[in-house]
């Protein structure tokens, strides 16, 4: 991948970091301005609400001691109002100070920068906005949960694809955007995907996740499954006091799909000649055969509902890849999607049974009696 695949977002945020010439873009100045403005009076981003503002007693107090407060950035709003771009915590600890009797002076240092976008053909000004919000958070991130760092992922994942896409276009990267997005965020491709599959587990496991009872790795395995048995298995293990590990779960996946395979349909038996007599109906054979062809097709698709119910496992366990799960693993999960997938194909109606004898001298597709064997090989499996 060329180095301009990570650059750019660098590049994007230092422009906005570093002093402009000038308040505006067609007014240059030498340096920019700082004026001091009431802390009362600057707004607070909504964007940066997921970031953490602890530990502003201690920030407090160290502005107490040094008398230095370093300028809040701001960006201009319709209103005429400012909005705080970077210092948010600087903004509590000064009223923080005021509340606690520190002092009495409201005034804080602030400069006006607005928002530069070199890509206004890729991304909007508030898209720009948002990336310069969530990156220079990246040192606070350890205070974020895990659902909250899932959230933030997915927040500037879209804007990063159309980046991403722009660059491409215009051949200044290649490969392909999941290692191009990992790379940006500093991370594996691995380490991505668990990341992002903490956003598919229920609000039960999240609060697990969140609260260090269960790691990332075993959140990810969890999310291949419907928020039920995600429950279920969660519940599950917790009732037998284990710890929520990977193998943990992997051992109670193993049991709900062997619990679906047992899972017999209750087919009612068809009514007696004194029945039907008994409810002033009348027996015929053609009404005979008729009812047993509704169960052959009742049972028919039966089998395919239930098929397709191990094509949906197989798909859900290959969508989501965990550290433990082996090259040789997926492929064979790859060969069985493929046989289930087969095997529905033969279920269909596009091959005639009553000319079954006929068919088979005359293609490659199998007569029913072996569309049945492999069906059952299928179930068995």
């Amino acid at each position: 991948m060329k180095k301009q695949s990570v650059s750019l977002i660098a590049k994007l945020l230092n422009k906005n970091s570093q002093p402009v010439q000038g308040s505006s873009r067609n007014e240059l100045q030498a340096t920019e301005k700082i004026i001091m403005r009431d802390v009362h009076e600057l707004v607070p981003n909504p964007k940066n609400e997921m970031y953490s503002l602890d530990n502003i007693e201690e920030l407090a107090m160290m502005i107490q001691l040094t008398h230095n407060i370093e300028p809040i950035i701001l960006t201009t709003m319709d209103d005429g109002r400012f909005m705080i771009t970077s210092g948010h915590r600087r903004r509590l600890a000064q009223l923080y100070r005021l509340e606690q009797g520190m002092t009495d002076n409201q005034m804080v240092p602030t400069i006006t920068r607005e928002i530069i976008n070199d890509f206004e053909d890729a991304i909007t000004d508030d898209e720009m906005e948002t990336l310069n919000i969530v990156f220079p958070n990246k040192g606070q991130r350890r205070n974020l949960t895990p659902s909250q760092e899932a959230d933030e992922i997915a927040l500037i994942k879209p804007i990063i694809k159309k980046l991403y896409d722009y660059q491409k276009a215009a051949g200044n990267i290649d490969g392909k955007f999941r290692p191009y997005f990992a790379n940006i965020l500093g991370i594996s491709e691995t380490s991505l995907q668990r990341k992002e599959a903490i956003r598919k587990v229920s609000d039960e496991v999240k609060v697990e996740v969140d609260a260090g009872n269960i790691t990332a790795t075993a959140a990810a395995e969890l999310a291949s499954m419907d928020t039920e048995e995600q429950n279920s298995v969660l519940e599950a293990i917790k009732d037998r006091g284990e710890d929520v590990t990977v193998q943990a779960v992997k051992e109670e996946k193993k049991k709900v799909v062997v619990s679906k395979n047992d899972f017999t349909p209750v087919v009612k038996e068809s009514p007696t000649e004194c029945e039907l007599e008994d409810e002033g109906q009348t027996k015929l054979f053609g009404q005979t055969q008729k009812n047993d062809a509704d169960k052959n097709i009742a049972a028919k698709i039966w089998l395919q509902q239930e098929i397709a119910e191990k094509l949906k496992d197989a798909e859900q366990r290959l969508s989501v890849e965990t550290a433990d799960k082996t090259e040789e693993e997926c492929q064979e999960w790859q060969a069985r999607v493929k046989v289930i997938k087969e095997v529905l194909d033969y279920l269909d109606e596009s091959h005639c049974p009553e000319r079954c004898k006929e068919c088979c001298d005359d293609c490659d597709r199998p007569c029913e009696h072996s569309k049945n064997f492999q069906v059952a090989n299928t179930m068995n499996n």
